[in-house]
């Protein structure tokens, strides 16, 4: 019994364990969670003071680190703004700037168990003159700007040319490998579709359907939220009419509503739809078919600017005899 009942207490306090283990994640910011997805996220957006009184100094930080798999174009870090918006500037005095650079963020290193870089960027405010016995909250917004880059790789098996010929005649699709991203805030799948039934592999011809999401809890910036879109293709095939996709423009996208000072990708551009998703193909043709089943890759490059925000609150109470 005395065994039992030690037995009870000890399975009693690894639930209580697990509970709290389960409950007491990272919360930082004002909402409780981390904003953004893999890419750049925010980390902490708050005050120094939640209440102050009006003519007040007040602090507001902020802290933005990069979780995802793109080190910049050089190699040294992701380039980052930060923008402190939602209040108006000529009531509130705000120093140094509403816009900060965060310097370049460097991504995580498993290996040597290194975080992703931190950005910060420190705010001092002065609350603006409000009559005594009046209070009034202010919601401030934090937006932080980066471009960023995807790399999707997609291995497809080509056959030789008599299990071609069987392949087309039904109209099946060759086999292909799960694929890889880096991680970012869109989100790229990719899938070969069936060959258009023929007798000769080269009166046929497949699509590669590219799918491109805004999983990020951001914004994809840009007039149209333009995304530049390149793919590499194996030696055996050749896109019909010579593009790849077809669904791109050439087109030099407005970015009115980004901090100068980011790089901006260049190349042919795809655009989301609502900033949300987009669907593109690129239909191939063989040339020829390898003399042995082999694995060739397809290969996606993406580029564009992202933002993230985060809110956070000041209540200000009156202090004035207006």
């Amino acid at each position: 019994m005395a065994d039992l009942i030690k037995n009870a207490r000890f399975l009693l306090l690894l639930c209580v364990i697990a509970i709290v283990v389960t409950t007491s994640g990272c919360t930082t910011g004002t909402t409780g969670t981390t904003t953004g997805g893999p890419g750049l996220v925010i980390e902490t957006f708050q005050p120094s003071l939640a209440n102050i009184d009006s003519g007040e100094n007040v602090g507001l930080q902020l802290e933005v680190r990069n979780m995802g798999g793109y080190n910049g174009q050089l190699g040294n870090g992701v380039p980052a703004i930060a923008e402190v918006m939602s209040i108006d500037p000529t009531e509130w005095m705000i120093s140094p700037s509403t816009v900060v650079d965060l310097g370049a963020l460097l991504i995580p290193d498993p290996d040597s168990q290194t975080p992703g870089g931190l950005g910060k960027a420190n705010w001092q405010l002065i609350a603006p003159p409000l009559k005594r016995g009046n209070t009034k909250p202010y919601e401030i917004r934090a937006r932080v700007y980066y471009p960023y880059e995807d790399n999707v790789r997609k291995s497809v098996w080509f056959v030789t040319a008599e299990e071609l010929r069987r392949i087309v005649q039904s109209g099946d699709a060759l086999a292909s490998e799960a694929q890889t991203q880096s991680a970012g805030p869109l989100t790229v799948t990719v899938n070969t579709g069936t060959f258009v039934k023929a007798q000769e592999f080269k009166d046929s011809h497949f699509q590669l359907q590219i799918k491109i999401d805004n999983t990020g809890g951001g914004q994809v910036r840009g007039k149209d939220y333009p995304v530049a879109i390149s793919v590499e293709w194996p030696q055996w095939v050749m896109p019909v009419g010579g593009y790849c996709p077809a669904q791109t423009q050439w087109i030099i996208p407005l970015y009115n509503d980004v901090p100068a000072g980011l790089p901006q990708p260049a190349g042919t551009f795809v655009t989301l739809w609502n900033g949300r998703s987009t669907d593109v193909t690129c239909e191939f043709s063989i040339l020829e078919p390898p003399s042995s089943r082999t694995s060739g890759e397809f290969k996606i490059h993406l580029g564009y600017i992202y933002s993230i925000d985060e809110v956070t609150q000041i209540t200000v109470k009156g202090t004035e005899e207006i």
